[in-house]
Protein backbone atom coordinates (compact mmCIF):
# COMPACT_ATOMS: atom_id res chain seq x y z
CA UNK A 1 0.00 0.00 0.00
CA UNK A 2 2.84 2.37 0.93
CA UNK A 3 4.51 1.61 -2.40
CA UNK A 4 1.33 2.51 -4.32
CA UNK A 5 0.96 5.79 -2.41
CA UNK A 6 4.60 6.64 -3.07
CA UNK A 7 4.19 6.01 -6.80
CA UNK A 8 1.08 8.23 -6.93
CA UNK A 9 2.86 11.03 -5.05
CA UNK A 10 5.89 10.84 -7.34
CA UNK A 11 3.58 10.95 -10.34
CA UNK A 12 1.80 14.03 -9.00
CA UNK A 13 5.12 15.76 -8.26
CA UNK A 14 6.41 14.95 -11.73
CA UNK A 15 3.24 16.30 -13.35
CA UNK A 16 3.41 19.51 -11.31
CA UNK A 17 7.05 20.08 -12.19
CA UNK A 18 6.34 19.45 -15.88
CA UNK A 19 3.69 22.16 -15.77
CA UNK A 20 6.03 24.84 -14.41
CA UNK A 21 7.37 27.66 -16.54
CA UNK A 22 11.16 27.94 -16.44
CA UNK A 23 13.04 31.07 -17.45
CA UNK A 24 15.58 30.22 -20.14
CA UNK A 25 16.88 33.61 -21.30
CA UNK A 26 16.35 37.33 -21.69
CA UNK A 27 16.35 38.49 -25.30
CA UNK A 28 15.44 41.86 -26.77
CA UNK A 29 14.25 43.09 -23.35
CA UNK A 30 11.91 40.11 -23.08
CA UNK A 31 12.06 37.38 -20.43
CA UNK A 32 11.58 34.05 -22.20
CA UNK A 33 10.24 30.93 -20.49
CA UNK A 34 9.67 27.33 -21.58
CA UNK A 35 7.40 24.56 -20.35
CA UNK A 36 7.40 20.87 -21.14
CA UNK A 37 4.11 19.47 -22.40
CA UNK A 38 3.28 15.95 -21.15
CA UNK A 39 3.23 13.47 -24.02
CA UNK A 40 4.78 15.89 -26.51
CA UNK A 41 8.32 16.60 -27.66
CA UNK A 42 7.28 20.14 -28.64
CA UNK A 43 7.89 22.68 -25.89
CA UNK A 44 5.58 25.61 -25.08
CA UNK A 45 7.13 29.08 -24.83
CA UNK A 46 6.21 32.29 -23.04
CA UNK A 47 7.58 35.83 -23.19
CA UNK A 48 7.00 38.77 -20.84
CA UNK A 49 8.05 42.34 -21.56
CA UNK A 50 7.03 45.96 -21.18
CA UNK A 51 6.09 48.25 -24.05
CA UNK A 52 6.41 52.01 -23.63
CA UNK A 53 2.97 52.62 -25.15
CA UNK A 54 -0.63 52.61 -23.85
CA UNK A 55 -2.65 49.40 -23.90
CA UNK A 56 -4.88 50.63 -26.73
CA UNK A 57 -1.85 50.88 -29.03
CA UNK A 58 -0.68 47.37 -28.19
CA UNK A 59 -4.04 45.65 -28.65
CA UNK A 60 -4.58 47.64 -31.84
CA UNK A 61 -1.35 46.27 -33.34
CA UNK A 62 -2.42 42.70 -32.55
CA UNK A 63 -5.97 43.24 -33.87
CA UNK A 64 -4.99 44.95 -37.13
CA UNK A 65 -4.30 42.02 -39.48
CA UNK A 66 -3.49 44.43 -42.34
CA UNK A 67 -0.10 45.11 -40.69
CA UNK A 68 0.63 41.68 -39.22
CA UNK A 69 3.55 41.05 -41.59
CA UNK A 70 5.32 44.02 -40.02
CA UNK A 71 5.57 42.37 -36.60
CA UNK A 72 4.92 38.63 -36.95
CA UNK A 73 8.04 36.81 -38.08
CA UNK A 74 7.82 34.84 -41.37
CA UNK A 75 4.15 35.65 -41.85
CA UNK A 76 3.02 35.18 -45.47
CA UNK A 77 -0.72 35.79 -45.19
CA UNK A 78 -3.61 36.05 -42.74
CA UNK A 79 -7.28 35.60 -43.65
CA UNK A 80 -10.33 36.04 -41.42
CA UNK A 81 -12.43 32.98 -42.30
CA UNK A 82 -15.38 33.70 -40.06
CA UNK A 83 -16.33 36.61 -37.84
CA UNK A 84 -19.02 36.13 -35.17
CA UNK A 85 -18.17 39.55 -33.72
CA UNK A 86 -15.28 41.95 -34.24
CA UNK A 87 -13.38 40.12 -31.52
CA UNK A 88 -14.68 36.56 -31.85
CA UNK A 89 -13.48 35.06 -35.08
CA UNK A 90 -11.76 32.21 -36.93
CA UNK A 91 -8.50 33.00 -38.72
CA UNK A 92 -6.12 31.33 -41.15
CA UNK A 93 -2.47 32.13 -41.45
CA UNK A 94 0.45 30.81 -43.45
CA UNK A 95 4.08 31.16 -42.47
CA UNK A 96 7.03 30.79 -44.81
CA UNK A 97 9.68 28.13 -44.29
CA UNK A 98 13.25 28.04 -45.65
CA UNK A 99 13.95 25.77 -48.63
CA UNK A 100 13.54 22.81 -48.92
CA UNK A 101 10.82 22.86 -46.23
CA UNK A 102 7.19 23.55 -47.11
CA UNK A 103 5.24 26.48 -45.71
CA UNK A 104 3.02 25.91 -42.66
CA UNK A 105 -0.62 26.92 -42.29
CA UNK A 106 -2.77 27.19 -39.18
CA UNK A 107 -6.51 27.60 -38.58
CA UNK A 108 -7.54 28.86 -35.15
CA UNK A 109 -10.21 30.75 -33.23
CA UNK A 110 -9.61 34.09 -31.52
CA UNK A 111 -11.52 35.53 -28.55
CA UNK A 112 -10.97 38.75 -26.61
CA UNK A 113 -11.94 39.34 -22.97
CA UNK A 114 -11.55 42.27 -20.58
CA UNK A 115 -10.40 41.44 -17.06
CA UNK A 116 -8.70 43.01 -14.06
CA UNK A 117 -11.31 45.72 -13.52
CA UNK A 118 -10.81 47.07 -17.03
CA UNK A 119 -7.01 47.15 -16.86
CA UNK A 120 -6.34 43.86 -18.64
CA UNK A 121 -7.11 42.54 -22.12
CA UNK A 122 -6.82 38.81 -22.74
CA UNK A 123 -6.59 37.49 -26.30
CA UNK A 124 -6.98 33.71 -26.40
CA UNK A 125 -6.44 31.42 -29.39
CA UNK A 126 -7.05 27.71 -29.93
CA UNK A 127 -7.42 25.08 -32.66
CA UNK A 128 -10.00 25.93 -35.29
CA UNK A 129 -12.07 23.67 -37.58
CA UNK A 130 -10.25 21.11 -39.70
CA UNK A 131 -12.22 22.22 -42.74
CA UNK A 132 -13.76 25.52 -43.75
CA UNK A 133 -15.01 26.67 -47.17
CA UNK A 134 -12.86 29.80 -47.02
CA UNK A 135 -9.54 28.11 -46.21
CA UNK A 136 -7.16 29.02 -49.06
CA UNK A 137 -5.92 26.07 -51.11
CA UNK A 138 -2.12 26.16 -51.18
CA UNK A 139 0.32 23.71 -52.79
CA UNK A 140 3.34 22.48 -50.84
CA UNK A 141 1.84 23.62 -47.55
CA UNK A 142 1.53 21.55 -44.36
CA UNK A 143 -1.28 22.10 -41.84
CA UNK A 144 0.16 22.61 -38.39
CA UNK A 145 -1.64 22.50 -35.04
CA UNK A 146 -2.00 25.55 -32.83
CA UNK A 147 -2.86 23.90 -29.54
CA UNK A 148 -3.06 27.20 -27.66
CA UNK A 149 -1.73 30.73 -27.74
CA UNK A 150 -2.46 33.92 -25.84
CA UNK A 151 -1.66 37.57 -25.36
CA UNK A 152 -2.27 39.09 -21.93
CA UNK A 153 -1.99 42.88 -21.81
CA UNK A 154 -1.87 44.82 -18.54
CA UNK A 155 -2.11 48.60 -18.36
CA UNK A 156 0.72 50.08 -16.25
CA UNK A 157 1.44 53.48 -14.74
CA UNK A 158 2.89 56.04 -17.13
CA UNK A 159 0.84 54.77 -20.11
CA UNK A 160 2.94 51.65 -20.45
CA UNK A 161 1.81 48.08 -21.09
CA UNK A 162 3.04 44.75 -19.79
CA UNK A 163 2.62 42.07 -22.43
CA UNK A 164 2.68 38.31 -21.96
CA UNK A 165 2.68 36.03 -25.01
CA UNK A 166 2.46 32.24 -25.10
CA UNK A 167 2.55 29.64 -27.81
CA UNK A 168 2.07 25.89 -27.88
CA UNK A 169 2.11 24.82 -31.52
CA UNK A 170 3.28 21.90 -33.59
CA UNK A 171 4.17 22.68 -37.24
CA UNK A 172 3.93 18.94 -38.04
CA UNK A 173 5.83 17.42 -40.94
CA UNK A 174 9.25 15.77 -40.80
CA UNK A 175 11.12 18.61 -39.09
CA UNK A 176 12.90 17.25 -35.97
CA UNK A 177 11.22 18.45 -32.79
CA UNK A 178 14.48 19.85 -31.41
CA UNK A 179 14.67 22.10 -34.47
CA UNK A 180 11.06 23.17 -33.94
CA UNK A 181 11.81 24.04 -30.31
CA UNK A 182 14.95 25.95 -31.31
CA UNK A 183 13.06 28.16 -33.75
CA UNK A 184 10.01 28.63 -31.52
CA UNK A 185 12.18 29.64 -28.56
CA UNK A 186 12.80 33.01 -30.24
CA UNK A 187 9.12 33.52 -31.12
CA UNK A 188 8.18 35.30 -27.85
CA UNK A 189 10.99 37.87 -28.05
CA UNK A 190 10.60 38.42 -31.80
CA UNK A 191 6.83 38.84 -31.41
CA UNK A 192 6.98 41.31 -28.52
CA UNK A 193 9.81 43.20 -30.20
CA UNK A 194 7.76 43.51 -33.40
CA UNK A 195 4.64 44.66 -31.55
CA UNK A 196 6.75 47.15 -29.58
CA UNK A 197 8.13 48.66 -32.79
CA UNK A 198 4.67 49.42 -34.20
CA UNK A 199 2.96 50.38 -30.94
CA UNK A 200 5.59 53.04 -30.21
CA UNK A 201 5.46 54.65 -33.63
CA UNK A 202 5.10 58.45 -33.38
CA UNK A 203 1.42 59.34 -33.77
CA UNK A 204 0.41 55.68 -34.04
CA UNK A 205 -3.16 55.51 -35.36
CA UNK A 206 -5.27 53.20 -33.17
CA UNK A 207 -7.61 50.97 -35.18
CA UNK A 208 -11.24 52.18 -35.22
CA UNK A 209 -12.44 48.83 -33.79
CA UNK A 210 -10.18 49.28 -30.78
CA UNK A 211 -11.24 52.87 -30.18
CA UNK A 212 -14.87 51.77 -29.82
CA UNK A 213 -13.85 48.66 -27.87
CA UNK A 214 -11.94 50.73 -25.30
CA UNK A 215 -14.88 53.09 -24.87
CA UNK A 216 -17.51 50.36 -24.61
CA UNK A 217 -15.53 48.39 -22.01
CA UNK A 218 -14.30 51.46 -20.09
CA UNK A 219 -10.70 50.32 -20.30
CA UNK A 220 -8.14 52.71 -18.83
Amino acid sequence: MKLIVSIILLSLISTTQAAEWKKIKRRKNVDVYSKDIPGSKVVAFRGIGVIDAPIENVVSVIHDTSRIKEWMSDMAETVVLERKTKFDKVEYNRTTAPWPLWDREFVYWVKVDVKGAGKEIHIEMGPGPATHPKIPKRDKTIRGSLHSSRYILKSLEGRKTEILVEINADPKGSVPKWVVNLFQSVWPSETISGIRKLATEPNYNVHADIKSFMKENKIN
